[in-house]
Formats: C-alpha cells, sequence, structure tokens
C-alpha cells in the first residue's frame, strides 16, 4: 500500500530540491541536505534551459497542489498546461525596466566561471537600461567603488567561489558600510545562500526566480537605501617621503600639521585653545606617521598612544566617528595622530584591501591628512599610502648623494603607477650658497619645485630638545615662514572656505608693515 503525503510534504523537482514557488521556509531550505548537484560541478545552463526548467518546475508544483486540493475545490484537467502556457509567456515578455534606477551606477562582481557569464547575462538583462559595471574578485574593488561610485553592489556567489565572495562581500561591509550589498546566485546551492547571509548581504536574488520577483526586490532596496554616499566628504591625503634618513622629513610633517590644524580650526596666532573649544572641536586634522623608525612625530608632538595603526586596521569594524576622535592620541591643538607600532613584525599580516578601507573611512572623517612616510627604502605599506595620496612631495637636500637615491626612489614610484603629476620636489636645508641650486636638483628629477626649506638645523635642535616646537607665532623664523607658506599652499588649493579668512589677515599685515617701511 502506498502511504499519502502528510500535510507537512513540500513539492520538489526532478532532483530532490524544493521546487521553485513552494512555501518552503529560508531556514528549512539551509537545513536541506546537498543534492547530488552540489557535488562540486556546475551545470551548463542557458537561457533556453533555463526556461525551460522554470516550466518543469512549475507543472510538478501545478501538479502536487492538484492531487492536495479537496474534490468541491478540484482545478480542471487542463489547469497545468494553461499555467504552463502563461509562465511561457511571462519568460518571453521582456522585463519591464526599473524607471527609479535607470539614472543609478550599480557594480556587479564575480569570479570569472562560466556560472558566473550566466549570472551577469542575467543581472543584465534584468536591469536593462541601468548602467551595470562588471569586475572580478582579483580586481582593486576599492578603485572600482572609487570610480564608478555604484549606489549598490552585486556579489555573484556560485561553490566554485564561495569563500572568495563571502570574504569580498565582508570586506565591503567594513569599507563601506553605507553600501547595499546584495548577493546573486542560486537557491539550489544552501552553501552559497548561507554563506551571504553570514557575509552581511541586505539580500539574495535567485538566478532560477522569475525576472519580475527579482526586480521587485531590487525596487524595494533602492527604496531602503540611504542618501546617496557620492557626496560624502573625501579629505585631501598629502604624502611626504624621502629617500635618504637625516633630510627632516619627519619634523618637516610635524611642523605642517601643527600649523595646517590652527588653520583648518580657524585659530588666530597667540590665542590659548580653551579646554571647552577642544572638547567641542570637530576632525579636523590627522598626521599619519608612518616613518622607520616609527614614532618620531609622536615624539616631536609630545603625543603618545596604545592605540596605533595595525590597532586601527584590525578593528575596521567598530572604526567609527567616535572611535576616531577618542581612541588617537591627540595634541593639545586638536591635531589627532596614528602610529606604526614599535613591533615591525606586526605589519606583515597587513592587507592592500584592510589599509585601502582604512585610508577610505579616515578621509570621510578628517578634513585633511597628513602621511609622513619617512626615509622610504619603500615599504609595501609606504607605497599604498602614496598611492592613495593626493599629492605626494618628494623631499631632497643638496647633496650628490641624495639627488642619486632620489631618482632610485623616483624610478619605484613609477613602477607602481604613480603618476608624476601628483608629485612635487622640495629642497631641504637649503643653502643659497652652495653651488647644486634647487631649480638645478628639480631639473635633474624632472620634477616641479614645491619649496625650499632653509637650513635652520641648529634652531630646530635646541626646540626639540626643550620638547617643543617652533611656534608659528615666529613670524621671523625662516623655517617657519617656509612651513607656512606650505600650509597656506594646502588651505588655498583643498580648503577655500578657510582661505579668505586666513588671506585676510595677511592682507592687513602686508599693509601696515608697508607703511612702517616707508
Amino acid at each position: 500500500m502506498t502511504s499519502k503525503p502528510t500535510a507537512t510534504d513540500s513539492p520538489v523537482d526532478a532532483t530532490g530540491s524544493p521546487a521553485i514557488g513552494s512555501p518552503t521556509s529560508l531556514e528549512t531550505l539551509l537545513g536541506l541536505r546537498s543534492s547530488t548537484s552540489l557535488a562540486g560541478k556546475l551545470q551548463p545552463a542557458t537561457d533556453a534551459m533555463a526556461q525551460e526548467k522554470a516550466l518543469l518546475d512549475k507543472a510538478l508544483l501545478d501538479k502536487a497542489l492538484l492531487d492536495k486540493a479537496p474534490p468541491d475545490r478540484m482545478a480542471p484537467p487542463h489547469a497545468a498546461a494553461a499555467s504552463a502556457a502563461a509562465s511561457t509567456a511571462a519568460l518571453r515578455q521582456p522585463p519591464q525596466p526599473l524607471d527609479d534606477v535607470l539614472e543609478m551606477e550599480l557594480l556587479f562582481i564575480h569570479a570569472g566561471t562560466p556560472e558566473s557569464a550566466l549570472a551577469q547575462s542575467w543581472m543584465q538583462r534584468m536591469l536593462d537600461g541601468t548602467r551595470l559595471h562588471v569586475a572580478r574578485f582579483q580586481d582593486n574593488i576599492t578603485e572600482q567603488v572609487q570610480r564608478f561610485m555604484p549606489h549598490a553592489i552585486f556579489v555573484h556567489f556560485d561553490p566554485l567561489s564561495t569563500d572568495e565572495a563571502a570574504h569580498l562581500a565582508s570586506q565591503l561591509h567594513i569599507s563601506h558600510p553605507h553600501l547595499p550589498c546584495v548577493a546573486v546566485g542560486r537557491t539550489k546551492y544552501p552553501q552559497c545562500m548561507l554563506a551571504a547571509l553570514r557575509a552581511g548581504v541586505q539580500d539574495f536574488l535567485d538566478v532560477d526566480a522569475p525576472v519580475q520577483t527579482a526586480l521587485q526586490t531590487v525596487r524595494e532596496l533602492i527604496k531602503r537605501m540611504p542618501a546617496p554616499q557620492s557626496s560624502a566628504p573625501s579629505a585631501p591625503l598629502t604624502a611626504i617621503l624621502s629617500a635618504r634618513a637625516g633630510l627632516g622629513s619627519s619634523l618637516l610633517v610635524s611642523h605642517l600639521a601643527w600649523y595646517l590644524q590652527k588653520r583648518l580650526h580657524g585659530r588666530i596666532e597667540g590665542k590659548e585653545i580653551s579646554a571647552s573649544e577642544i572638547s567641542n572641536e570637530t576632525l579636523d586634522g590627522l598626521l599619519i606617521d608612518l616613518g622607520n623608525p616609527s614614532g618620531d612625530c609622536s615624539l616631536y608632538m609630545g603625543t603618545q598612544s596604545d592605540f596605533d595603526f595595525i590597532e586601527a586596521v584590525n578593528n575596521l569594524r567598530r572604526f567609527d566617528r567616535r572611535l576616531a576622535s577618542t581612541g588617537l592620541s591627540r595634541h593639545e591643538s586638536g591635531l589627532r595622530m596614528l602610529t606604526l607600532p614599535r613591533q615591525s613584525s606586526r605589519l606583515r599580516d597587513v592587507s592592500y584591501a584592510d589599509v585601502d578601507a582604512l585610508l577610505l573611512r579616515l578621509r570621510q572623517y578628517f578634513r585633511h591628512v597628513i602621511a609622513d612616510l619617512g626615509a622610504v627604502v619603500p615599504t609595501h605599506l609606504a607605497m599604498r599610502v602614496a598611492l592613495r595620496a593626493s599629492q605626494v612631495w618628494v623631499v631632497c637636500d643638496q647633496s650628490v648623494a641624495s639627488v642619486v637615491s632620489t631618482t632610485e626612489l623616483l624610478r619605484q614610484l613609477d613602477e607602481q603607477k604613480i603618476e608624476r603629476e601628483r608629485m612635487h620636489l622640495i629642497v631641504s636645508r637649503h643653502d643659497s650658497q652652495l653651488e647644486l641650486e634647487a631649480q638645478q636638483i628639480a631639473k635633474q628629477l624632472q620634477l616641479p619645485l614645491l619649496a625650499t626649506i632653509p637650513e635652520r638645523r641648529r634652531e630646530l635642535a635646541q626646540a626639540v630638545n626643550q620638547g617643543q616646537l617652533l611656534p608659528s607665532r615666529l613670524q621671523r623664523e625662516p623655517y617657519v615662514q617656509a612651513v607656512d607658506k606650505l600650509a597656506t599652499l594646502l588651505i588655498t588649493t583643498h580648503h577655500q572656505a578657510h582661505a579668505g579668512d586666513q588671506a585676510a589677515p595677511a592682507r592687513g599685515l602686508n599693509r601696515f608693515f608697508h607703511r612702517t617701511r616707508s
């Protein structure tokens, strides 16, 4: 005797998986035993085969429902055929475009497998009329996001690349928490769905489901989206480096970051900063000290902190504006600082993606970031920061050895695809009495000369030995004048709102000095 199906039975397709459209819950779906289709081999698929499978699933579902229906509500014998015909007509109709997302940019990321090609074709057909950009897992996704500024990212999950897709989705959740991330795959692969949900995606689009269902899911996702983040500020990043130690790069960076912080915060020279003003101040300037040996800038600025660059990378999931304000060391001017750990071995586990994500996060929280890359025998970390910098200032002094070392440094920067258009030259410890002039050095290095920093080693050593820097109020000090010009350059180039506030007092002082000379 054949047992009758119980009320908990669900219609199944020929492979033993739940039929599409069955009322199977997500928990039940994820708990299903793997079928023969999950053995590791992907099934070849085309649009025609997908249509045939959809029709077969629909017919099996209709048949199962007819078997369970009471006699007085039994559908006519031709109900399954009519339903199948309706499904065929629906599949032949082109999907209606999403009018509310036609102007949006979307990014689809896949592994480059045959299954990925099918998913990409399905995505393009579903989002007809919408700009869909495509990238692969091995591409630099941070660069893709910065280039296309997508409103949502779709990550393809298939059995051959589940771990890669899950890792990418997790990284996107950390580096771009406000950017919707959607998984694309097949619900007949439960391990893919489970990995996607654990990675923190906001939804899962089934390639085998009706196109209109996926369209509705995307439409609801777009409605839930926050305001576009394309207008979010991205702070300028100024990287300063040299080819040899002893050129005063760290001292230059420390003075520049301090002077710029006072400018950004609207400070008047000579005015003390009250405790209440410090507690309410915004996140204006950040100094990242990546020089070797580490911590020189912190030593010059008199600040210490246990929260270093590696700690920031390891805490990306909870690194928000509040942590940036309270966790980083702070100078009395309000300048925040982030340094490398003393144990250089901890740098080995830092990935490029994590560095890019941290820099992107920091540039969202601060108004200007200055990075001291130190005397570079270029480390991977320093080169990565230079690659992301708005401008790269190369420090060289008036010696043949320094020019030769800087030439090699520039060659290495060129190999890292760092454009010369972003590079400028600063000649440090400049002495006008020496025959090797700054313009000659710039011509030899093929870099535009940005500034010359005068030779003031004795004055700088005396200030540092007293635990301080040269304050910007020393208007007659040549070193202060040179660094202050660089701070003014950054203000006028990147912070126009502050340029007018700073220009008016300067013009007044110039007129005053002109009258006294007359």
